[in-house]
């Protein structure tokens, strides 16, 4: 599915800004991401917490997008509106980790117990990275907002 097809099914929709819902989505995103950086993680348990940690990640991109005002219901568009919104946005990567996800949560697809550790780990820098050059003036414009 490419992004045209992504708005003529209304997957992607323009939104006011709501800085509620991000400051909701990043609050959600932080407690998964702490989560799953806290817990003990093992060979029988890291598909779980590679599900988990996906959230995060995808938390985190919603908020990036209700920011710039738009509204995402579907994983696919969110990564193919991010390719837009963000010039170095590393669709790839979010596209596998999408599917590494699907097939967890979908089909039962249980995770190498390495691999789980390092697709984590590459999730959580995506997100840090794309947190921190997309809403680090998030405080000051809540702030804005609420001033005026």
């Amino acid at each position: 599915m490419d992004l045209d097809d992504c708005y003529k099914k209304n997957y992607i929709k323009k939104t006011k800004i709501d800085a509620e819902l991000i400051k909701s989505l990043i609050e959600m995103s932080d407690i998964k991401e702490l989560t799953v950086q806290s817990a003990k993680i093992n060979e029988v348990n890291i598909s779980a917490y590679v599900s988990m940690a996906y959230e995060s990640l995808r938390e985190m991109l919603e908020a990036i997008c209700i920011f710039y005002g738009y509204k995402v219901t579907s994983h696919l568009c969110l990564g193919e509106l991010l390719k837009t919104l963000i010039k170095d946005f590393d669709f790839d990567n979010f596209d596998r980790f999408r599917y590494i996800r699907n097939g967890i949560n979908y089909y039962g697809t249980k995770i190498d117990f390495e691999q789980g550790k390092d697709i984590i780990s590459k999730m959580f820098v995506m997100r840090k990275g794309l947190s921190k050059e997309h809403l680090s003036g998030y405080k000051w414009f809540l702030l804005r907002i609420v001033v005026n």
